[in-house]
Formats: structure tokens, C-alpha cells, sequence
């Protein structure tokens, strides 16, 4: 496939700004917990810009921490607004009020997701990848894969990215170190309800730690990516 056919992709990234907006500055996180993987995920904006440009393709980025809500939950799921995130407390987002809750729900939560359903329905969208990235330590163990591929029951996408970076000889998980298959999540709402090829692209975040290694991933995925859309 031509990279200028590449524009039936959109590339999707929930978590990746660390921003608090203004209103909620009191939310008295400390600048190291911001700057940690438990206000965003590291390096994948970066990533996602590269990529959308290698692939000549659109993106959609979250624009707020996801401690403030999370983009890549069911409006339902008691996790949307997070209390505790890896043993930190947040404090201020206990105990919050429905008016608070539904504030952040309307101007942050609905809005991404409707320029979401909306650049799918303006252009022409084939296949919806999510980015993600996650701690090379969980549990004081270190996490022995570089990439995970989630996938819900439309496993399409998903097989043919794992078996392009298997055919590499890349340390790939498959629904590790994560499972895809959350009901109501991204790529649940967007890809499976849609019928579109979809999957969410999880990278180990040490990999992503400097604009060289972000370089080399992005140059890596274009080439996978770009593959496993030629199967389809």
C-alpha cells in the first residue's frame, strides 16, 4: 500500500498530555507525579505525531491528565474519574459532587470522543490505532516485553501487527501488559461498535525516553503498520 492511501488511518492517543486545565489547578498533584506515567503516558504524543506524519494520517490526541478523567473508559466504569492511580491518592477527585463529575464528563470526556466520531464519519476512516505506553517495572518486576498488542473480539489488525513484529523477532505481548478488552473503552466504542480495524499499540515507555528513540519506534511502526494495513 502508498503511503497517500495510508489517510484511511486514524491514530488515537487517550493519555497523552499531562495538562491540568485551569480550573482544576488546586488538585494539588506535585510536579514529579505529573510528570510520571500516572498523569500520562510517556513519550506517546510524540510518537503519535511522528507516526500520523510518516503515515501521512490523521490523529486525535486527549488534550487533559488522565488523572483529571479517562478518556479510555465507559462513561460508567468507576475508574473514569481515578481516586487512587498506583498507590497515589488523589485527593481532590474524592468525594467529588455530580455538578463536578458532569462538568469534567461534558467539556472533556464528550468532546474528544465526538471529534473522534466525527473525523470518522468526514473522512473516510478504514482503521482506528490507539497508542499507549507503559512502565518497563510493575511490582518491583521488570516487564521483558518491548511492545503489547491489545485487541477486544475483532482481533483483525491486532494478528497481523503481531505476527509482523513476531516476523522481526520483536518482543511483542499478546494482551500483555494489559488486556483490550474493556467494555466501553476506546477502541471498543469507535472500532468494534463500528465494525473498523482497530488496535491499541502498547510501547514499553523506556523506549520512548529521548526524540532518538522515538525516532527509531515511530520509523519501526510505520514500517509494521504500513504492512499489516496491506493484509487487510
Amino acid at each position: 500500500m502508498s503511503i497517500k492511501k495510508n489517510k484511511g488511518i486514524l491514530f488515537i492517543a487517550d493519555h497523552a498530555s499531562n495538562l491540568i486545565p485551569n480550573s482544576l489547578k488546586n488538585i494539588d498533584l506535585k510536579e514529579n507525579q505529573l510528570n510520571s506515567h500516572i498523569a500520562y503516558d510517556l513519550g506517546v504524543k510524540e510518537l503519535c505525531v511522528n507516526l500520523s506524519s510518516l503515515l501521512n494520517s490523521k490523529y486525535i490526541m486527549g488534550e487533559y491528565s488522565r488523572l483529571i478523567i479517562d478518556l479510555n473508559r465507559d462513561i460508567s466504569d468507576p475508574t473514569l474519574i481515578p481516586e487512587i492511580v498506583d498507590r497515589n491518592v488523589i485527593v481532590k477527585n474524592l468525594n467529588l459532587s455530580n455538578y463536578e463529575k458532569k462538568k469534567r464528563i461534558t467539556e472533556i470526556y464528550n468532546r474528544y470522543h465526538r471529534k473522534i466520531t466525527t473525523t470518522i464519519n468526514q473522512n473516510n476512516i478504514k482503521a482506528l490505532i490507539s497508542l499507549h505506553s507503559f512502565n518497563p517495572i510493575f511490582k518491583k518486576k521488570k516487564r521483558n516485553i518491548h511492545f503489547g498488542i491489545l485487541s477486544n473480539q475483532d482481533r483483525r489488525l491486532s494478528e497481523y501487527i503481531i505476527a509482523e513484529m513476531k516476523s522481526r523477532k520483536l518482543r511483542v505481548g499478546d494482551n500483555e501488559p494489559y488486556k483490550g478488552n474493556l467494555i466501553g473503552d476506546t477502541m471498543y466504542k469507535h472500532g468494534l461498535k463500528n465494525n473498523l480495524h482497530h488496535t491499541l499499540i502498547e510501547v514499553r515507555n523506556d523506549l520512548l525516553s529521548s526524540p532518538t528513540k522515538v525516532h527509531r519506534v515511530s520509523a519501526l511502526l510505520k514500517e509494521i503498520i504500513n504492512n499489516s494495513i496491506n493484509r487487510i
